[in-house]
């Protein structure tokens, strides 16, 4: 049984170097999961807008917020990775990725 411990450290160990872009991915595919309600949220908040503000605050949103966020998120969620033993950084990384690829499935059907 050893052998299947030792055997799974070193798969995590394997995760380790990558922990800020797996971090990187997690973030980027929840904006892409979410980011139509995030878009469809904001387009009701700015509605009664002029034409010309409405594009502005969506061209800096799209630009710019979406930027920040991922800038700002990656970090914490790295830093949470990083936190992981081997033993649970890959069986955790490979349960968000499931359970994000489970909430886009069923987005794209609803």
């Amino acid at each position: 049984m050893d052998w299947l411990q030792e055997m799974l450290l070193q798969w995590g160990a394997l995760f380790r170097p990558y922990v800020r872009d797996i971090a990187l991915a997690m973030v980027a595919t929840c904006l892409v999961v979410f980011g139509d309600d995030i878009n469809r949220f904001i387009r009701r908040q700015i509605h009664s807008l002029h034409f010309i503000w409405r594009t502005l605050i969506f061209v800096l949103v799209c630009a710019f917020g979406y930027g920040a966020v991922t800038l700002f998120l990656t970090p914490i969620v790295a830093k949470q990775l990083a936190g992981l033993s081997n033993l649970w950084l890959p069986w955790v990384t490979l349960g968000i990725f499931t359970l994000l690829g489970i909430l886009a499935q069923r987005r794209r059907q609803a």
